[in-house]
Order: structure tokens, then C-alpha cells, then sequence
């Protein structure tokens, strides 16, 4: 019953948060630029 109800749960909650969020954002730039001269991203050095 427990796995039940976590299953409803994730679909209910989880489910929609993550779609909505793929929907307005692309935190990992992923999507296409036909215009972009590169996607290479400078790493910034990191403090040892």
C-alpha cells in the first residue's frame, strides 16, 4: 500500500514540477543556436 500511495505521490508532484521545468528552462543549454559561432564554454580555474 505504501508504494502505492509513493507512486501516486511522484506522479502527482514530481512528475509535473520536472516537465514544467523542461518546458521554461534549459539549464544545460542544450538547445540548438544556428547563429552561435561555437559552444565551446571557457572553464573558469578553480581555487586549490
Amino acid at each position: 500500500m505504501r508504494a502505492v500511495l509513493l507512486a501516486i505521490v511522484y506522479y502527482l508532484v514530481v512528475t509535473p514540477i520536472g516537465l514544467l521545468a523542461r518546458v521554461t528552462s534549459d539549464p544545460l543549454t542544450r538547445r540548438w543556436d544556428p547563429k552561435a559561432e561555437s559552444y565551446w564554454v571557457t572553464p573558469t580555474p578553480r581555487a586549490v
